[in-house]
């Protein structure tokens, strides 16, 4: 018979059938012997295979609560599936480690053309990151720039913005000098937003953020 594969209900279906076996002159190899495999040894291998990835997705799902589109874009690469779980067991933060994944992280491997077992960091400096970012002392877009660093010379992320001075600024006098200045030299977007134009905050945010370099919380 051909089969055909249905993704959905993870069956095969016959599309139609083969002539006779005899029509196409089958016959026992000689120089090729039988092959009997014993219940146990068949027990055996079962045991020892890994999770497989449809039944890792579906524990995704269950256990991290994660969308069915993101759960199978991550098991689709064992290696990131293990980087997933391992950089979680440091964080204990799932969504955040999915999203850097399928995000930041495949941007960078389709950018690159790497493949995901070349990833330069571990589980353990992806989690750090991730922690960094909850805590409030890296705002999300530092995080970006020291996942760039991850990949270009991978070490401690708490080394990395020490050494590059991204600490995140979250003294509300500094931040308030800060955007005080702004307001200033914006009057229009300010006028704008006061007439109901909320894409004026927008910028007005940007350009805090452009002068404190991304550091301001």
């Amino acid at each position: 018979e051909t089969l055909r594969w249905d993704d959905v209900s993870g069956k095969t279906f016959p599309m139609r059938d083969k002539e006779d076996a005899q029509d196409y002159r089958y016959f026992p190899d000689p120089d090729l012997v039988a092959i009997k495999l014993s219940e146990e040894y068949i027990e055996n291998i079962k045991k020892t295979l890994p999770e497989l990835p449809e039944s890792r997705k579906e524990r995704y799902l269950k256990e991290y609560e994660l969308s069915e589109k993101d759960a199978k874009l991550i098991t689709a690469s064992k290696y990131l599936s293990d980087l997933f779980e391992k950089a979680i067991e440091v964080c204990h933060n799932p969504k955040a480690v999915c999203n850097w994944i399928i995000s930041d992280i495949s941007r960078i491997l389709n950018e690159t053309e790497m493949e995901p077992i070349a990833i330069p960091f571990d589980a353990n400096q992806l989690g750090k990151l991730v922690v960094l970012i909850d805590k409030g002392t890296i705002s999300s877009s530092i995080g970006k720039k020291v996942l760039i660093e991850l990949f270009e010379n991978p070490r401690d992320p708490e080394e990395i913005i020490k050494e590059k001075g991204w600490i995140q600024i979250s003294d509300e006098g500094a931040i308030k000098e800060v955007v005080m200045k702004i307001l200033e030299v914006n009057p229009q977007s300010v006028a704008d937003f006061k007439a109901g134009k909320d894409r004026a905050l927008g910028f007005l945010v940007g350009q805090a953020m452009k002068e404190t370099k991304g550091k301001a919380n």
